[in-house]
């Protein structure tokens, strides 16, 4: 059967730390058991956060990128200088620059960016970041085993906050292929309160996009491994990419792929991305349902109060939402 939730938001503006007032998903009378529900609800903030994450990875995956050349304009203007300072082709709106330094001898290691979007920075496509973000850098491209230590302080995403450090550790880097896997600790606060903490491991390699290191739009990444999560609202549960996720760094959450969600070794959920559609529709298959869910909006939210049984119709994932 196939059970339809007309109005399912998932808002995920990715902006460095701020946190502001977000609803959950509602849990009106309905005929959903108790485990749909509970599976629904994971599934939406889970579908939030990873949007952030996975925002939060471009970032830093762009200013690892331009390490070289902020070494030149430091080298000009000062290491402590706004290195962005008078730059119109980034992907952030007119007068939106972060400020962004650097601390490096002109050709050792480890470089530290730091970069500062201070209350308020509007990317192009909508995401309002805030707060610190630092990365150091342990060598150079190319050299196996070389990590990136990335700290965030005080930011938000849009109205999810963001507080904790992840080491990227690169298996793989060069001008034809690049292969990292990710160890995390780090914690989002949504904007009703609620705190969510990942740990684990995730592993991301470049299947399109590394011979226009500047341009994220055309990238394709391939994600996969397995988090364990706890909620403030008391829930534990570990997510596992069972087949990996597609990211298309246009697009604002996975097109393609499942994650599979567990609770005491018992899977209550999976989540389904599609197939590799830019569009705004994934399906969550839990407890002999199967509940579509609508990215749309700036907010999770899902109002239960609509649905019937009987196919949605018109899918189109992410459409509307944008890239970089």
């Amino acid at each position: 059967m196939k059970t339809k939730i007309l109005t399912l938001l998932v808002i995920l503006t990715f902006v460095f730390f701020s946190c502001q007032k977000q609803d959950n998903v509602e849990q009106p009378a309905t005929d959903l058991s108790d485990v749909q529900l509970k599976s629904a609800s994971i599934a939406v903030n889970d579908v939030a956060v990873e949007g952030v994450a996975l925002e939060a990875n471009f970032e830093t995956d762009f200013y690892a990128g331009y390490q070289h050349m902020l070494r030149t304009l430091a080298h000009y203007k000062g290491r402590k200088g706004n290195l962005l300072e008078g730059r119109k082709d980034l992907h952030y709106l007119k007068g939106q620059l972060p400020a962004v330094s650097i601390d490096t001898t002109v050709t050792g290691y480890p470089v530290i960016i730091t970069i500062d979007y201070g209350d308020s920075t509007v990317t192009k496509n909508g995401r309002v970041l805030s707060g610190i973000v630092k990365i150091e850098i342990s060598g150079d491209k190319g050299v196996d085993g070389r990590t990136r230590k990335i700290s965030f302080i005080g930011c938000g995403i849009d109205s999810i906050g963001i507080e904790g450090t992840s080491i990227h550790t690169l298996n793989t880097d060069s001008d034809t292929a690049r292969k990292m896997t990710i160890t995390s600790d780090v914690t989002f606060t949504l904007a009703d309160g609620t705190i969510i903490t990942r740990e684990g491991d995730s592993v991301r390699e470049w299947i399109k996009g590394l011979d226009t290191l500047m341009e994220g739009d055309d990238d394709m990444i391939q994600i996969t491994g397995s988090i364990h999560v706890e909620s403030s609202t008391g829930d534990s549960y570990t997510r596992l990419i069972t087949e990996p996720l597609i990211r298309l760094e246009d697009c604002r959450y996975a097109v393609q792929g499942i994650v599979q969600y567990s609770q005491n070794d018992i899977v209550i959920g999976e989540l389904n991305y599609g197939d590799g559609t830019c569009d705004n529709l994934t399906e969550l298959t839990t407890d002999g349902e199967t509940i579509e869910i609508e990215l749309h909006g700036k907010m999770p939210k899902a109002d239960l109060k609509g649905h019937h049984h009987g196919n949605m119709g018109g899918k189109g994932k992410n459409g509307g939402m944008g890239g970089h």
